[in-house]
């Protein structure tokens, strides 16, 4: 089971997943253990996956090849080429999957339904592609600009909505306040969701250093610290607004002050 979240910015794109990895097999699930969902390529390229990690090894492998030289394709032509490469092993798992289902039944299916999520550069541009089970692509827009993939997208997905609705409905949002909307979401998602999703939280952004090239870099636990302190910071400030809105007959009575010294 897993939870990551894709968000195009105005100044790039951020990145973030869960730690949790359900191992077993057959649908006999068996321990979870901590593990990282993000990967780095050449410094330039994130790659997030949901589905079983033996596919998503694979195709890593076909990203890490792929994605190099495509930078100055067109936004569709970069995708068509990445969906052919994930499809090469897809299919075999497609096909491997329908023998199966004749041995085990349909929960065969559980080892190829994936997602993919991709942040890279094409047009000169800082793109987010995500890529279904049948590794059809889809990249965001300015008017959809967040995806969500995994077990956990009926929880986030509502609650990305929310932040964006609050905060910046018209626009796209900076990467700090992406930074600070995927890492609420996902600690949202971790309070929340019945198993299967959990630390340690990831994120990683693609984004424009100092020599105006594109950098893609995972978040250090220093820069995580902030946000869970930001986080904390504008909960308590909901709920004291909160508190300023109730009738003062709602509100409790102050406390009794403490009886008098006893002198002898």
């Amino acid at each position: 089971m897993t939870i990551a979240i894709g968000l195009k910015c105005s100044d790039g794109v951020v990145m973030e997943a869960d730690g949790a990895a359900t191992l077993g097999d057959v649908g006999l699930r068996t321990i979870v253990q901590p593990t990282t969902k993000l990967s780095i390529i050449d410094d330039r390229i994130i790659f997030g996956f949901s589905g079983p990690v033996g596919l998503s090894q694979l195709l890593y492998d076909r990203a890490c090849t792929a994605c190099r030289g495509i930078q100055n394709r067109g936004l569709p032509a970069a995708c068509r080429l990445l969906r052919d490469e994930f499809l090469k092993d897809a299919t075999t798992a497609f096909q491997t999957a329908a023998l199966a289902r004749n041995v085990v039944g349909g929960i065969a299916s559980e080892n190829i339904v994936h997602h993919t999520l991709l942040a890279l550069e094409v047009e000169s541009r800082p793109q987010l592609i995500q890529f279904d089970y049948q590794c059809h692509p889809e990249w965001t827009t300015d008017a959809l600009p967040f995806v969500t993939i995994g077990s956990g997208q009926p929880i986030a997905d509502p609650f990305m909505a929310f932040i964006r609705q609050v905060f910046w409905r018209d626009r796209l949002p900076s990467l700090a306040e992406g930074r600070l909307a995927v890492y609420w979401t996902l600690e949202h998602a971790i309070r929340t969701a019945p198993g299967g999703i959990g630390r340690p939280i990831q994120i990683a952004t693609l984004e424009t250093n100092e020599d105006k090239n594109l950098l893609a870099r995972i978040l250090s636990k220093e820069e995580l610290k902030e946000h869970e302190v930001a986080i904390t910071a504008v909960e308590e400030h909901l709920q004291n607004f909160q508190s300023a809105q109730r009738p003062e007959a709602d509100l409790p009575p102050p406390p009794s002050p403490p009886p008098p010294p006893h002198r002898a």
